[in-house]
Order: structure tokens, then C-alpha cells, then sequence
């Protein structure tokens, strides 16, 4: 895509902090190509990595985003249905250690996009941070400031960093 779209898509994503209904804010998204269902709230959020448009968002009936959420749109970001992101998530959907510049541990460290996918159900806890690739499984919970990376089985709760399964959740 182009700089000048990218550009774009960055003034329409700091117009949308501008919206203070987190419905509105919902019906915004899936007017800018964003897929995203019925009751979905979505409080003060920050979107990048814009070069793709909104596009890389979809989102599910019945979900919450709290406020002060990062979420990078460069990869696919998958919420499902039922799931709650507390205030202060960060979700990231590409690896780059420098790319632009030419940084030699790009040898190492390959940059590209990998999804995430958030299950149904999930409860995301305050100040976590999901990394790029990452899979919870449905009826989840992340403890607060949790690091999230690879596949998190569903019907758990996680804690820590990195984020480790702290016990089986006994529910239907």
C-alpha cells in the first residue's frame, strides 16, 4: 500500500480516539474495513502499524476492550466472541529488530507478521502483553502483566513471564 494511504489510516485511527461512545467507536472500525460484531465495546485504543488499513482487525460479538490498549495491525488480530481485554493490553502482531535500518540481527531474528488469535471467552488480564503468533484457547484466563507467547491451551489460567498455566478452570 501506499504512504500516502498509511497516512491516512494513521489521521483516521487519531480521529477515532476523538470518539468518546466505545459503540460508536465499534461502528467506526467496521466502517473502515475492520470486522466487528454485534455489542462490542471499545474504549480509548491505540491501533499501528496502520500499512494494510484496519483490515488486520476483526473482532467478534460481545466483546469488551478496556481503555489504554495497543494493538498492532500489521498481522491479523483474531478477538472472539465473549472475550474481555482489560484496560492496558498490548497485543503485537510482527517481529522487526530492524529491518529498515539494516540491523545485522535481522540474520538472526527473521522480521514478518504472525496473527493472533484470541479465543472465546477469554478474560485478558490488566498490563499483559501478547506477542506476536500467539494462540489462547477458549475460556481463558491471562493474569495481570502476563507476557503471552506461542499456544496457551483453553480452560486455564496463566500467569507471569512468561505467562505459565497456573491451574485448570472447571468450567462447561
Amino acid at each position: 500500500m501506499s504512504r500516502y494511504f498509511t497516512a491516512i489510516c494513521m489521521i483516521l485511527e487519531l480521529l477515532l480516539r476523538l470518539v468518546i461512545v466505545p459503540q460508536w467507536r465499534a461502528c467506526l472500525l467496521r466502517m473502515l474495513g475492520s470486522q466487528v460484531g454485534r455489542n462490542v465495546r471499545i474504549y480509548e485504543i491505540r491501533l499501528f502499524n496502520l500499512s494494510d488499513g484496519f483490515r488486520n482487525l476483526v473482532i467478534e460479538d460481545n466483546v469488551h476492550v478496556g481503555t489504554g490498549c495497543l494493538f498492532d495491525l500489521k498481522g491479523l488480530l483474531t478477538i472472539r466472541r465473549g472475550t474481555t481485554i482489560s484496560p492496558g493490553v498490548t497485543v503485537i502482531t510482527h517481529n522487526d529488530p530492524g529491518q529498515y535500518h539494516d540491523s545485522p540481527i535481522c540474520s538472526e531474528f527473521e522480521p514478518g507478521a504472525k496473527g493472533v488469535e484470541i479465543g472465546p471467552d477469554c478474560w485478558i488480564g490488566t498490563n499483559s502483553t501478547i506477542l506476536a503468533g500467539s494462540q489462547i484457547g477458549g475460556k481463558t484466563v491471562i493474569g495481570a502483566g502476563s507476557l503471552v507467547r506461542g499456544h496457551m491451551e483453553g480452560k486455564a489460567i496463566y500467569a507471569g513471564v512468561p505467562a505459565r498455566k497456573v491451574r485448570d478452570l472447571m468450567i462447561g
